[in-house]
Formats: structure tokens, sequence, C-alpha cells
């Protein structure tokens, strides 16, 4: 409806094997007219994709939406400015809400029965069993 198509969608493994990010920059040259990547990846994944597009020699080929992985970090781009030049990268407005860290401290399993999760979160935390 808004012009735009999902061409791919192709999932990183969590321990890609050698070779992998080539595999991933091979398929998204399978659809020749897609240009615009929206990467969600951790850093170290971000990075071989843009090595992998380098040693490609397709630095600038593609358009990069970012997620907060890279957002405000050098890290993943360092390096590799030519295949990360002109990059969208979002990262969402961090701020903190004035008295709930107050709020959030002095909540007890006596006062915090609505929670669902409270009680997993105060095991976790006082490393006991409820």
């Amino acid at each position: 409806a808004g012009g735009l198509c999902i061409a791919q969608s192709i999932k990183i493994p969590r321990e890609p094997r050698p070779g992998e990010f080539a595999k991933v920059i091979g398929r998204l040259m399978e659809t020749s007219t897609a240009r615009g990547v929206v990467l969600f990846a951790n850093e170290d994944d971000i990075r071989r994709v843009l090595e992998a597009a380098t040693l490609a020699n397709l630095s600038g080929h593609f358009s990069w939406v970012g997620s907060d992985s890279w957002g405000a970090k050098m890290a993943p781009v360092q390096g590799l400015e030519d295949a990360a030049h002109g990059a969208i990268t979002i990262l969402p407005k961090r701020a903190s809400v004035p008295g709930f860290d107050e709020y959030f401290t002095s909540r007890s399993l006596e006062n915090n029965r609505r929670n669902l999760w409270f009680h997993e979160f105060w095991e976790d935390d006082f490393n006991c069993r409820l």
C-alpha cells in the first residue's frame, strides 16, 4: 500500500559458520532492484555484514537502516565507513522517568502482587527460591 515491498527476510544464525555473511550478501543480491536493507542485528553481526559487502565490492550499493545496536556506536562501522556510508540508524530516546527508581526499589513481595513476573525477578535478584 505504501509502495514498499519486502523482497527477502534473512535470519543470521546465532553461531554463524565461516562464509555465512557472504551468503547473506549473495541472497540480498538475488533481488537486483532491492537496495534498502533493514538490519536488526548485534554489533558483531552488523560488522560482519558490512565486511562481506566490502569484500563483494558492494560498498555504497545498499542503503542500510540499522537498529539501536549501532545507533550510537562506532565499533560496528570502524574501518568499514565506505560500506556503511549513508546509513540511517535508529536510537530510541532514553530518559529517566522521575520517581521510577524510587518506586521500583520500594517494591516487595508484599506490595507487588499484581505483577505476575515479579517473583521471578525477586528470585534472580536475591539468588533465592520462593
